[in-house]
């Protein structure tokens, strides 16, 4: 299992970017572009269908080499024996998912300097900030956050800090340049014709930080 130390692109399962296409070959086409992680993301998928989605992702994701993690969904992270769980804030609080999932990973989502403490404090492996510029991937969009927020968190954790919300190729280069080497990113790569090569570009960004 990947070490979340060296996690730079975190990418996700296609959710509403499928457009028709194999699910699979696009996680697939992900990791051959040098994601590190794969998040299960599928909101609205049943839940019967997102488990058989989910076993097909974390073989491939395991053969690779990827962390799988499921989103927001402890159940299912459990029954398919996911690297971790991804959880939002009004999700079940982590002090009630670690006994659970013991030394498996736990992320948090935030979108400010007091709820990312919390998430360090409460013992997450790791969080996510954002959004740092605006996205249209989420039905209830957060404020935006910018890049200067992801700084102070990243400035007073000790966990990995990974940037979300609106990042793609077109400004990445924003984070870069200010020494952030982690980033989650959604529509850009699902969305693009090539997702191998939109995949590889990102992550020859971050891998440069």
């Amino acid at each position: 299992m990947k070490p979340l130390e060296e996690v730079r692109l975190y990418c996700f399962s296609p959710g509403s970017f499928l457009m028709g296409r194999d699910p699979i070959e696009m996680v697939a086409a992900q990791i051959r572009g040098g994601a590190d992680v794969i998040q299960l993301r599928e909101k609205d998928m049943p839940k019967r269908e997102k488990l058989e989605l989910g076993r097909a992702v974390k073989n491939l994701a395991a053969r690779e080499g990827a962390l799988f993690i499921v989103n927001d969904d402890l159940d299912l992270a459990l029954i398919l024996e996911a690297d971790g769980v991804h959880l939002g804030q009004d999700d079940i609080p982590i002090q009630y998912a670690r006994p659970l999932l013991k030394d498996k990973i736990i992320g948090i989502s935030t979108h400010s300097l007091e709820q990312a403490r919390q998430a360090i404090d409460s013992g997450a492996d790791y969080i996510g900030i954002g959004p740092v510029f605006e996205t249209e991937t989420k039905i209830r969009v957060d404020q935006v956050v910018g890049i200067d927020l992801v700084l102070k968190v990243k400035a007073l954790s000790s966990i990995p800090v990974i940037a979300i919300g609106g990042i793609g190729e077109n400004n990445i280069d924003l984070l870069v340049d200010r020494g952030i080497k982690r980033a989650a990113i959604i529509s850009d790569i699902l969305s693009s014709d090539d997702i191998e090569a939109k995949t590889r570009a990102l992550k020859e960004k971050l891998r440069n930080v």
